[in-house]
């Protein structure tokens, strides 16, 4: 049998069996390097990035280039950091259910709920100018209410089926439905003022479409799940 040398001194198995990379000097950079990359090119932060080069030149192709690349390459070298922070540790003592530190999980929920709004904000003013049809913030508008109601739902359920720890990782996204919701207000304003939508049958096909997809998302897990 050959022996394993291990990279690193790993704690004593008696007493810590699992071990993550936090707990180890040489692993914890390349993990916290890892997280800082994932957290800073999450999807929230390349839609935001697309929003934002959609903003500045009324142009539908560059944004959707900017938020694939900040994305793509993004979770990309965080993986690799991953990978390296990992490999200081054998697979059969890799402790990977272990939640991350309290402050880090609630700073990437806030960071996400800014960003959220942001983005959602960003979106309602370019929907306001001229060159946007009503009929368009109408039914973008009902899509993004649905969808808003869909993150709450999805949170509500979340928080009844998990308890322990895993309810504390829930809660911590609560932040993000917050500023969906309050996003959605202010975009209301923005676009219909006090009058209200010109044509509410619009609103509601909006908001039925993406009801649909939802259902159909949903249909979908329940069909492939194990």
């Amino acid at each position: 049998m050959n022996d394993i040398n291990e990279l690193v001194d790993l704690p004593d198995p008696a007493v810590y069996p699992l071990v993550h990379p936090l707990d180890l000097p040489q692993a914890r950079r390349p993990y916290r390097t890892a997280w800082l990359l994932g957290a800073l090119t999450s999807p929230p932060v390349g839609v935001l990035v697309a929003v934002i080069v959609w903003f500045a030149s009324h142009n539908y192709l560059a944004p959707l280039i900017a938020g694939a690349a900040v994305i793509g390459f993004g979770q990309l070298a965080s993986g690799v950091y991953q990978e390296q922070a990992w490999a200081f540790i054998p697979r059969k003592r890799q402790d990977r259910q272990r939640p991350l530190p309290v402050a880090w999980e609630l700073g990437s929920g806030l960071a996400l709920a800014a960003l959220l709004a942001v983005a959602l904000v960003l979106v309602a003013f370019r929907l306001d100018q001229p060159d946007v049809p009503a009929e368009v913030r109408e039914l973008t508008f009902g899509m993004g209410a649905a969808a808003g109601l869909l993150v709450v739902a999805d949170l509500a359920a979340r928080l009844l089926r998990h308890r322990g720890h895993t309810r504390r990782r829930v809660l911590y996204t609560l932040p993000g439905a917050v500023a969906v919701v309050a996003s959605l207000g202010v975009a209301y304003g923005v676009l219909f003022g006090s009058a209200g939508p010109g044509s509410p049958a619009t609103v509601l096909w909006g908001a039925a479409a993406m009801l649909a997809a939802g259902a159909a998302v949903g249909i979908g897990k329940l069909v492939t799940r194990p």
